[in-house]
């Protein structure tokens, strides 16, 4: 007799069973539980062990509200919640409110079918129907990039500690398993991962067999402290869940350097664009992108110090501080250089409409591609930077001939009312000086033989680069503030005025009050700034009579010139050209040069300087400490077997 045959154990059906004692265990626990009790379960502590097993519960104490311990039931919000269906990559802003609850599903068609074209789809559809889908999904698995970017939060209002207040961070929750669809800090027994949020940013990358459910939690708010915050706005949040790349980031390598600032602007660069950039911090780049002038993949936005910012605490999410910060793209000039480091691609901005005398943080982000509609990117750990005081300092870059000159100059904005116009005037200076130069070169035999040639590893190439390198620092000085204090500047004009142009009379500063011919005059005979009658330091001028006489930019202070610029000319150079350099030690090499420093401080002037560059990338410096290695040993065998 024919028996039929027993299913396989994945198709079989367990016939519903009723256990009475269960459900009455069950109804007890949820009557007699608080729905209080876990408020805050462990998200706390769980945040700062990164992601993991979620078990433990905490109380509100620890989240700087100073709610004490206890809080009565009917002090909460309920809790109101639900489940959001959501697709592969693609990203839709929510809203959240205090004691509020947000589930999104992201299901296994999601994670394994997406991006299958129709006939894929059709044939997974039809193989679901015959249930082998299911037994396929068992034996594959995919990662999923869960990102998350809080964009708004609430704010406090007036009389909360003056708008100090700061609220907490969301909390976030993740689960691979059917037996937890509803992830989050009341859940217990039941296995779901903690995304930590740091600064509206969290990331975690999850292997997957099946379905996600993620949970999104706001703390409760106390009733007694409603009247700390304003109605709105609420929270406000992105979710990402993509099985193709990360779609928000947050870097914490340094990419973005200040070359300068002046009172009302600063001019930055990032770091060299090249195949290989990650290795410093940045994004590597193709070579037929970087080809293309037009390309400008970065973007920049900054934050006054001095004024509330409304993604404080948010500083680490792309979605706030591109929807929140003062200065955006719209107030920046955006191009490409070559200028500096190495002579690669960088892209640079100058951020303008900044405010005197002020500090500010300048974030450095990279959209994923140019679509409104897609808001993904990654952003860059803040760079400090301050504005000039003075009034009397301007940036100016991109010149023709000294083309690697990019900092602020002494200026006078009622003289060249157009940047351009002052760009030029120095530009021209340089390019004068370097005409007559050349007249000198050109008695040199540089094409002779290599008997006859001045240096065995020099030449007038070599000596040309040198000067113009040299004349471009110490004909178009790098201008600081006279109310500076740094040590290694050097007074220039100090006896000198501002002079106005537009109301035709003399100030100490652009935006002090115009003095009459009484006070000129004993202002200039008393020292001016220095007041005590120092003549000989009083009246050192600018290095070019030129900006004394048509710049008028009144007194100010010079970062020098590197002293090695001039070293460099004197051993480039033949001797018949005359160059030489001042001895250490005098007043003349005090007063015209300066001295590098090695923890990347811009402490005397040359081309292409940038703050901080030079502790940034550590392969530069053990290449450089290689090399040095390198040539010492070379020196000490040839010392120790002259004839090998």
């Amino acid at each position: 007799m024919a028996t039929e045959p027993i299913p396989p154990l994945w198709r079989r059906r367990r016939k519903p069973r009723f256990d009475f004692i269960a459900l009455l265990l069950y109804t007890l626990t949820v009557v007699l539980v608080p729905p209080w009790a876990a408020v805050l379960a462990g998200a706390s502590e769980a945040a700062e062990e990164g992601p993991g097993l979620y078990t433990e519960k905490v109380s509100l104490e620890g989240f700087g509200f100073g709610f004490g311990d206890i809080v009565d039931e009917a002090t909460l919000d309920r809790r109101s919640s639900f489940t959001r269906e959501e697709q592969n990559g693609v990203v839709r802003p929510q809203n959240i409110g205090w004691g509020d609850s947000w589930v999104h599903h992201l299901s296994a068609t999601e994670i394994f079918d997406n991006g299958d074209d129709g006939d894929q789809r059709r044939k997974r559809e039809a193989e679901a129907e015959a249930e082998v889908v299911v037994e396929k999904r068992q034996q594959q698995s995919k990662t999923v990039h869960i990102t998350f970017n809080t964009c708004l939060q609430p704010v406090a209002n007036a009389t909360a500690e003056d708008g100090q207040l700061q609220p907490p961070q969301l909390q976030v929750f993740v689960s691979n398993s059917t037996r937890n669809k509803s992830p989050g800090p009341e859940v217990q027994g039941k296995v779901q991962y903690v995304m930590p949020i740091d600064g509206g940013f969290g990331s975690l990358d999850i292997t997957v067999t099946g379905d996600i459910w993620v949970g999104v939690y706001a703390v409760r708010l106390p009733s007694a402290y409603k009247g700390l915050w304003n109605e709105k706005p609420p929270w406000n949040y992105e979710l990402a869940l993509s099985t193709d790349e990360p779609y928000h980031g947050f870097q914490e390598n340094q990419f973005l350097y200040l070359v300068d600032t002046d009172d009302s602007s600063a001019l930055l660069v990032t770091g060299n664009m090249t195949d290989h950039s990650s290795l410093d911090g940045g994004t590597d780049e193709s070579v037929k992108d970087l080809m293309d002038p037009s390309y400008t993949p970065y973007t920049m936005y900054a934050q006054n110090r001095n004024t509330t910012s409304r993604f404080k605490g948010l500083e680490k999410s792309y979605c706030a501080v591109r929807q929140l910060a003062q200065i955006r793209p719209a107030n920046t000039d955006v191009s490409m250089t070559t200028r500096g480091l190495g002579n690669l691609p960088k892209q640079q901005f100058h951020l303008k409409e900044l405010n005197r005398s002020s500090e500010y943080w300048g974030y450095l982000a990279r959209p994923r591609n140019n679509s409104a509609s897609d808001t993904s990117g990654i952003l860059w750990k803040p760079l400090q930077l301050n504005t000039k005081k003075d009034g009397n300092c301007q940036i100016i870059y991109n010149l023709p001939f000294c083309s690697e000159v990019a900092y602020a100059v002494p200026s006078n904005p009622t003289v060249f009312g157009d940047l351009n116009n002052l760009t030029t005037f120095y530009d021209d200076l340089a390019k004068n000086w370097w005409q007559n130069f050349t007249y000198s070169l050109q008695q040199i035999q540089c094409n002779a033989s290599n008997s006859a040639q001045y240096s065995l590893i020099r030449n007038c190439d070599d000596c040309a680069a040198a000067y113009k390198n040299w004349l471009c620092a110490v004909t178009i000085p790098r201008c600081m503030d006279y109310s500076s204090d740094l040590p290694y500047l050097a007074e220039r004009s100090s006896n000198k005025l501002f002079w106005n142009a537009t109301v035709q009379g003399w100030q100490k500063h652009p935006w002090m009050p115009t003095l009459s011919q009484d006070e000129v005059n004993n202002w200039t005979n008393s020292g001016g700034w220095l007041a005590n009658g120092n003549q000989s330091m009083s009246r050192v001028p600018s290095r070019n009579v030129q900006i004394d006489e048509i710049v008028k930019p009144g007194a100010y202070k010079e970062v020098r010139p590197c002293k090695d610029l001039c070293w460099t000319l004197v051993q480039s150079c033949p001797s018949p050209l005359g160059f030489s350099c001042p001895r250490d030690g005098t007043w003349g090499k005090e007063m015209s040069y300066g001295e590098r420093d090695s923890g990347g401080d811009v402490t005397c002037s040359y081309l292409g300087a940038v703050y901080a560059l030079s502790s940034a990338p550590p392969r530069i410096i053990v290449l450089w400490w290689m090399c040095i290695v390198v040539l010492a040993t070379i020196i000490w065998s040839s010392w120790l077997w002259p004839g090998g």
